[in-house]
């Protein structure tokens, strides 16, 4: 696997895709949801519709949680993009013995109360109509061998045109506590707060 690096050119590039260069594309940016209270680190599961993902919750984790990000990102897509490595991203593999390593890469970074790592559970890109997400077990599988206290946050992203040439990205997020999710299942919990978003974002006037 590709352990994850946090460099001065990564993070340059980071803050401007996240920032002046995401600005141009959006109409608005708004953010939605609850933050962590407390001095914990954070595992956050986030849809994965489009380019922008990784760059938002980027975003996101700089205006709000304020911890330093690593990334789970395919083995083949960081070895195309390698300058993403530098940003914080590591690699998974899929159906291999070395994605084993990787989970304990996540669980060890996870030890560290000032670091967040993001995962998208369904694996791939999808549509943002989708009625529900589809885990896979990476997810279910990190947070079994995550030994330590920490704080799981949902993030859901939806975009909307309305009347204007560029859209509006609504970026939902909510802080629960992995004790509160572990009788109803995590996909179950995710799926939950996934309707609610999706209700919310449906229910607006444009």
């Amino acid at each position: 696997m590709i352990e994850a690096r946090h460099t001065l050119t990564g993070k340059l590039l980071a803050d401007y895709c996240s920032g002046p260069y995401m600005d141009r594309f959006f109409h608005r940016i708004d953010m939605v949801g609850t933050k962590v209270k407390g001095e914990y680190p954070v595992l956050m599961l986030a849809n994965h519709f489009s380019w922008w993902d990784g760059f938002i919750q980027y975003r996101l984790n700089k205006e709000l949680f304020g911890r330093r990000l690593y990334v789970m990102m395919l083995e083949e897509q960081l070895c195309r993009h390698k300058i993403m490595n530098r940003c914080g991203c590591f690699s998974v593999r899929k159906n291999s013995r070395s994605s084993v390593d990787t989970m304990r890469y996540a669980a060890a970074v996870m030890e560290h109360t000032e670091n967040m790592v993001l995962i998208f559970p369904q694996g791939c890109i999808g549509s943002i109509y989708l009625p529900g997400i589809e885990f896979e077990s990476g997810a279910d599988y990190l947070i079994k061998r995550i030994d330590n206290a920490f704080k799981i946050v949902f993030n859901v992203n939806m975009v909307d045109y309305g009347s204007y040439k560029k859209p509006a990205l609504t970026i939902y997020h909510k802080t629960v506590d992995p004790g509160n999710i572990s009788s109803v299942g995590l996909q179950k919990a995710f799926n939950s707060f996934y309707g609610e978003c999706l209700a919310a974002q449906t229910g607006k006037v444009w």
